[in-house]
């Protein structure tokens, strides 16, 4: 049967839009790789340094790699126009990550793929931050999967038989987290995201010195402990990239769940080199958070390519 222009043109837009989005998961996929072997180097570095010690040079590598970008566009792309609001998404920032370290490090014990369970309700955070501070509507739809999603959080932190320190840090650095990437919806809108990138890693950078001096290691790091140092910080920076890279060219709705492809490979982590594995309750919990945040991403992108109703 032959194919009418039109209907020619919509062949090669739908294979287009299936080659990016392709494209857009294999990004994702590397970028869960590369996140997941970030987490397993600062869970080992942790039992020789400090946590605190460690994300100073995570937010010191990651700046000296954006160097480049510096010195190739010139001082104008640190020119912001929210200082405020730049100072406080690096706070969240900071303070996400650190959160972080604290939590999979040796000393609590939270096993990474617990952590990577509970990080998925920054997607809940973010809409109640967003409803609160930026006054955006959420409707019952989105209040719902919310309220869904937390009580996968209770379900899986089990608080009556008592939650451990490191969910605490989780919870807090997921928080963290989603009001980090709030502010960057707000400032992404007059700001580059190289702008952002670089001052967010230059700010953590300067409020990380006075622990890295404090947290100082009595014995100092040898060399191969720089270079997994090193490594540790450019895994930071080449996830984050990897991931900004895979929601840039390809759908939202598609590459979300992808992102829980995070799991799996933190509980294969676990097994293999700390001999653990979350029990059944976290198992549960984590399916409900992730079932409440797939079920608001998927309806919020159906959303937007909803046409609009004529006047």
């Amino acid at each position: 049967m032959a194919i009418s222009p039109d209907q020619s043109g919509l062949a090669d837009v739908n294979e287009a839009g299936s080659s990016r989005n392709l494209e857009g998961a294999l990004w994702m996929i590397a970028s869960g790789a590369v996140f997941t072997a970030f987490l397993t180097l600062s869970k080992v570095q942790s039992s020789h340094f400090d946590p605190g010690f460690l994300a100073f040079w995570r937010s010191f590598v990651a700046l000296c790699l954006t160097l480049p970008v510096l010195l190739s566009n010139g001082w104008a792309i640190l020119r912001v126009h929210q200082p405020g609001l730049v100072l406080l998404r690096s706070l969240f920032g900071t303070l996400g990550f650190i959160l972080g370290f604290y939590a999979v490090s040796v000393e609590f014990g939270l096993p990474l793929s617990e952590f990577n369970g509970i990080s998925f309700s920054r997607s809940l955070f973010i809409t109640v931050i967003a409803f609160v501070l930026l006054k955006e509507p959420v409707g019952r739809h989105r209040w719902g999967a919310t309220l869904a999603g937390f009580v996968g959080v209770l379900v899986m932190t089990q608080p009556q038989s008592g939650i451990s320190f490191g969910m605490v840090l989780a919870l807090a650095a997921a928080f963290c987290m989603a009001g980090a990437i709030t502010l960057v919806k707000v400032l992404s809108r007059r700001h580059r995201p190289v702008t952002l990138l670089i001052w967010a890693n230059l700010l953590s950078s300067i409020m990380l010195l006075p622990l890295v001096i404090w947290k100082w290691p009595a014995v100092p790091p040898s060399l191969y402990d720089w270079s997994m140092i090193a490594l540790m910080g450019a895994c930071g920076v080449v996830g984050q990239y990897c991931y900004i890279r895979a929601m840039a060219i390809g759908d939202a709705s598609f590459l979300s769940p992808i992102d829980y492809l995070r799991l799996p490979m933190a509980a294969s982590v676990d097994w293999l080199l700390f001999h653990t594995l979350p029990g059944m309750w976290a198992w549960a919990g984590t399916a409900i958070i992730i079932s409440a945040t797939a079920y608001i991403t998927l309806r919020e992108q159906r959303k937007k390519r909803k046409p609009a109703q004529a006047p």
